[in-house]
């Protein structure tokens, strides 16, 4: 299962959330997904007069494991 977490700026307001999928998903798919987040208040707006009023944007990113870096060979990775 993949975790994708997903920002919405827009329309006087900004919100963040993670979203699972079981695959990689399309935009529709995402926005699709929002909209059901945002109906079901998973997804909480806050208004924010920096982003404009009249348009919307969804961005979103894999989230990852972050893995904590090993000495090898005496380098830090």
């Amino acid at each position: 299962m993949k975790k994708f977490r997903v920002r919405f700026f827009g329309l006087g307001a900004v919100g963040e959330c993670e979203i699972p999928f079981n695959h990689e998903p399309t935009v529709d798919e995402i926005e699709d997904m929002v909209a059901m987040y945002l109906d079901q208040g998973l997804l909480n707006l806050h208004l924010d007069r920096f982003y404009v009023k009249q348009k919307w944007w969804i961005t979103y990113e894999e989230v990852t494991e972050k893995k904590e870096k090993e000495l090898i060979l005496g380098t830090w990775v």
